[in-house]
């Protein structure tokens, strides 16, 4: 009989394929089979006692937990201690370390695909956040044709998740609770669809070839070391017909590509994914120093015509157009500058960079709305409290804030500084005194 395991050892979804569940995503899991809360079971079984204070652990580390740091690698150790299981490692990019910088890596916030969610909520299936989906490059679900999301889409929410929160639920908002899954397309206008049809043919080569790194991880008799990549970053110019001008024709600059060479610096994955798509191999041939040096450039520069990936070309004159669009529809609220870059398939930093004007529109609208959306609800949050107040005191009870807490059932109501403030002055006007 195996021994037992203080958690139970939930299996991992997708080991070994593409959609590899992500450490973050097998701990809301877990969560949820336990019927606890994401912060208990975390505080109370996996934070070690000279790990970083919870509140720490909550703001910066939550974010690292499915890559290549620390952090990662101390609760991949503490949930195969607790669970029992030996294959947890691979829910991260622990394998990678030594190949694939930190910098430009993994989203800093959660991003999903509604589609996904959708599809397999109704056909019974479990609901996670797949490794790929954690990875910057990726910002485009290539099954459903649409951009991952990164905001709540209710209006009373609208604000982004973290990969891991106190109150983490598969598939739902981190802060509100909402059910995050969508089976329609998005809505858009023909300029959005336009471009982001682009960014889908663009993108899909990307999903696939991320996809292929991540299911390679358990098959791997030893993790890639730094010595690997620089040998096929080393071989990549004898592959090319493009021999003393290739890292030019590629867009790189010669220094960087000199620093590669020499060791000083690693290329980041966009790097890895620009080249890759340029000379036609693949990321994980790439990282694991396997390039032929001997193959001719003819089939590696036939595939590249397939794959080729621009980091900066875009077409202007439909995203312009897109954007345009955008300040002249009416939709409420107005859509915020993160928000169109997901749905154009772009990058906020490009979006600003070619169409600077457009952004700073875009963006202010959604600042104004934000704000009269603030202020008709904090002068809702006052006449809540006001008459709270002035109902328990006709009832001759003191309006103290837990009263009006339970009154109101809502117990962290009286955290806000607008309802102590609003409490503070009705307490005056009805003569009680503090």
């Amino acid at each position: 009989m195996p021994p037992r395991s203080r958690l139970y050892s939930l299996e991992p979804i997708g080991i070994g394929t593409p959609q590899t569940e992500s450490l973050t995503s097998y701990i809301t899991r877990l969560t949820a089979a336990h019927s606890v809360r994401v912060r208990d079971l975390v505080a109370g079984e996996l934070l070690a006692r000279h790990d970083n204070l919870p509140t720490a652990f909550w703001r910066s580390d939550t974010r690292t937990l499915n890559s290549t740091r620390s952090p990662a690698r101390r609760m991949v150790h503490r949930l195969e201690e607790e669970t029992g299981r030996r294959d947890l490692r691979f829910l991260t990019l622990l394998t990678w370390t030594e190949v694939l910088p930190v910098h430009q890596l993994q989203k800093t916030t959660r991003a999903w695909c509604p589609g996904c969610f959708q599809d397999w909520r109704d056909r019974g299936q479990a609901i996670y956040d797949p490794l790929v989906w954690t990875l910057a490059a990726v910002t485009i679900c290539a099954r459903h044709r649409r951009p991952l999301r990164t905001i709540c889409p209710f209006a009373e929410c609208r604000r982004p998740s973290p990969w891991l929160g106190c109150r983490s639920r598969p598939g739902h908002c981190a802060h509100c609770g909402s059910w995050l899954g969508s089976p329609a397309a998005e809505s858009g206008t023909s300029e959005e669809k336009l471009v982001m049809n682009d960014a889908v043919r663009s993108h899909a080569w990307i999903f696939d070839a991320l996809g292929e790194l991540i299911a390679a991880a358990p098959g791997m008799p030893k993790r890639p070391q730094r010595d690997d990549v620089l040998r096929g970053i080393a071989a990549l110019r004898k592959i090319t017909i493009y021999r003393g001008s290739w890292t030019r024709h590629l867009g790189l600059a010669s220094g960087t590509v000199l620093m590669w060479r020499q060791g000083r610096t690693l290329p980041s994955l966009w790097c890895l994914l620009v080249v890759c798509s340029q000379l036609g191999i693949s990321p994980l041939q790439l990282v694991r120093g396997e390039i032929d040096e001997n193959n001719s450039a003819a089939p590696a520069t036939k595939a590249a015509a397939d794959t080729r990936l621009e980091h900066a070309r875009i077409d202007p004159v439909a995203i312009r157009h897109a954007l345009e669009a955008v300040l002249a529809s009416d939709e409420l609220p107005p859509p915020s500058i993160r928000l169109v870059a997901d749905r154009l398939g772009q990058t906020i930093v490009t979006l600003r960079h070619y169409f600077p004007e457009l952004c700073r529109s875009i963006a202010s609208r959604h600042r104004c709305y934000r704000e009269a959306h603030g202020a008709r609800r904090r002068t809702r949050l006052r006449e809540r409290v006001r008459d709270a107040a002035i109902a328990l005191t006709q009832h001759g009870v003191y309006p103290s804030a837990s009263h009006i807490a339970d009154l109101l059932n809502d117990r962290n109501v009286m955290r806000s500084r607008t309802a102590r403030a609003a409490w503070r002055e009705v307490l005056g006007e009805l003569g009680w005194q503090r």
